[in-house]
């Protein structure tokens, strides 16, 4: 670098930054020896445009002091008031302290040159370039990757991954309309087994069966979370909330009494006003699954799977399901749980069925202390096999997923594939909001 010669400095500052570029003539025209930018502190960010151009020089000549002490130097900025300001009549403090080190340090000039024209645009502009790669529809509103890419092209400035990743990741239209390629969110949250028996039921329907000599077209089914005993009730899809609650009465209470919680999806009939009095009259609570998240009843969900499977497989003629019910639900209540090991059969009353396939017993009474003994213990193993089953089932689903913890007053966005959106599904955004958190459940 040669010293005692002239220098040319363009700078340029913007609402965030200031920049600037060192050249000089070696004979072959102006060459670029040294780039510069920064960014302005919140204090800086507050001064007027013509401060921010004064502290553009500024800053660049301090950097740059070894270079420039004892040298003709040209500035050039796109800010033309500056070429005045030694004339200007009236300076305010900030204007006179800078005026004051350029004065007494450096021997300089300064010119105008057009903002169009001046390079040293470029280096505040970085996310004036960022917003272009990636908004424009030239561009294709892409993520991180190839949007570094289109940048890298023609320009360069350090950090360029990172203001691009920070740009890309808070764009609204690409939150709203790009669908997501992370883990689903939302660790699996296994319900705690209850304590005994018939405490805990879940319950839920079976439609789209056909009509048999009856009109019934559905099934309720009502399942106990403890032994994984099963009742099904033969009825009409378009049975109503009060219908509903007689034949639950009628098949469940009748013979087990009153639980203390159900568990059930939010169909309108579980939802209904006279089905949460009933309930409540009869000291009842009520827990509903997650709109569009039947894994929230995972248990009733599989249930119906392998009554359906029994359906088929055991009536030769499907319209005749209603006759077959009963025995489908004996064979469903005496087969072992893959959970419990046990039959539902057996955990309910301590012993399995009389079947075909049972031998001849020559003293059918058990002895009464050992018989409620074996009970007691399979109940409490069919809890610790409830137990090891949430834990491995956790396990499992935790590994497909990702925990994500929400606070009140936090703004999320909203998937809109349940929501009915009047559009194309391959058109509609795929996210909505924000939304604010009002209160967590």
């Amino acid at each position: 670098l040669q010293t005692l010669t002239i220098h040319s400095i363009i700078t340029d500052a913007s609402d965030l930054a200031v920049g600037a570029i060192l050249l000089q003539d070696f004979g072959e025209g102006l060459q670029p020896i040294a780039y510069e930018s920064r960014k302005l502190n919140p204090a800086e960010r507050n001064h007027p445009v013509h401060d921010k151009e004064l502290l553009a020089i500024v800053h660049n000549f301090k950097v740059w002091r070894c270079y420039l002490k004892g040298a003709d130097i040209t500035v050039r900025t796109d800010h033309k008031s500056l070429q005045f300001i030694r004339a200007q009549p009236i300076l305010n403090p900030r204007q006179i302290r800078c005026l004051d080190y350029l004065e007494s340090n450096f021997h300089y000039k300064v010119t105008y040159k057009r903002g169009v024209s001046n390079i040293a645009d470029v280096l505040t502009r970085p996310s004036v370039h960022t917003a272009e790669a990636h908004d424009s529809n030239f561009s294709g509103q892409y993520g991180i990757d190839k949007t570094v890419n289109l940048l890298s092209r023609n320009y360069y400035w350090p950090d360029l991954p990172t203001n691009v990743q920070l740009y890309v990741t808070s764009c609204d239209t690409c939150q709203r309309m790009k669908s997501s390629r992370l883990r689903p969110t939302g660790l699996l949250q296994p319900l705690e087994p209850p304590s005994r028996t018939w405490q805990q039921v879940t319950m839920d329907f079976v439609t789209g069966l056909p009509a048999g000599p009856s009109g019934n077209d559905a099934i309720l089914v009502v399942i106990v979370r403890l032994t994984k005993m099963a009742h099904f009730a033969a009825c009409k899809t378009t049975i109503t909330a009060e219908q509903t609650a007689k034949l639950f009465l009628t098949n469940i209470v009748r013979l087990r009494g009153v639980s203390s919680a159900i568990i059930s999806d939010r169909y309108s009939r579980f939802t209904s006003n006279f089905w949460t009095k009933t309930w409540q009259h009869y000291g009842t609570r009520l827990h509903l699954s997650t709109a569009y998240h039947p894994q929230s009843d995972g248990q009733t969900e599989r249930t119906n799977q392998t009554m359906e499977q029994l359906i088929r497989t055991t009536c030769t003629d499907p319209a005749q399901w209603e006759d077959a019910i009963s025995l489908i639900e004996f064979a469903y209540n005496n087969a072992p749980s893959a959970t419990t090991t046990q039959s539902p059969f057996f955990l309910n009353h301590g012993i399995d069925p009389t079947t075909l396939l049972s031998p001849p017993i020559e003293n059918p009474a058990p002895r009464s202390q050992q018989f409620v003994k074996n009970l007691r213990q399979s109940q409490q193993k069919a809890t610790d096999a409830i137990l090891k089953a949430n834990q491995r089932a956790k396990q499992q689903a935790d590994r497909q997923r990702r925990g994500l913890a929400f606070a009140p007053r936090q703004l999320v966005m909203l998937d809109t594939r349940n929501l009915g959106i009047p559009l194309p599904n391959k058109l509609r955004p795929r996210f909505c909001g924000p939304f604010c958190i009002i209160q967590m459940g």
